[in-house]
């Protein structure tokens, strides 16, 4: 009789814990590099205002509307390492040797502008941008001594 018990209060715990209740978590969807087409290790993730969604790739930066996927390279085609987006959804991008933002052109596809030109001399020669933070229309770059401050 203990034998029998033990089994059905086993079995018991099991489908318990297997039937457990998913109301109020987020739903996971996890994506293959095949999904998305490019590197596979991602450095930084954003979110517009719009819900889009950017991501500093080995490859680039990618965008996800929640339905496709698009790749934008860095004119050097480096890795992105850092984002940041400021209040009218331009999106900075720090890569190797590289910065500048992304912006709506006329057709409405992402441009880069390419702000290497507005970094001083005395620090243009750097390799990974690793943290861009915006303040007050203004883009910092903490990875620097002392603190670069790029205005808009």
């Amino acid at each position: 009789m203990k034998r029998w018990w033990l089994f059905f209060l086993c079995i018991g715990c099991f489908r318990m814990a297997a039937g457990q209740n998913t109301i109020g978590l987020p739903r996971i969807i996890n994506y293959s590099k095949s999904d998305f087409q490019a590197g596979t290790q991602t450095w930084d993730i954003e979110q517009d205002s719009k819900g889009i969604m950017y991501f500093a790739n080995n490859e680039g930066m990618l965008t996800y509307d929640g339905s496709h996927w698009k790749a934008y390279p860095l004119p050097n085609r480096t890795i992105v390492r850092a984002l940041a987006i400021d209040t009218v959804d331009r999106i900075y991008a720090g890569g190797q040797g590289e910065l500048g933002y992304f912006a709506p052109g006329p057709n409405g596809n992402l441009v880069y502008t390419s702000l290497r030109d507005l970094v001083p001399a005395s620090h243009n020669k750097f390799a990974d941008i690793w943290r861009i933070e915006i303040y007050k229309r203004s883009c910092f770059l903490p990875g620097f001594r002392p603190h670069l401050r790029i205005p808009e």
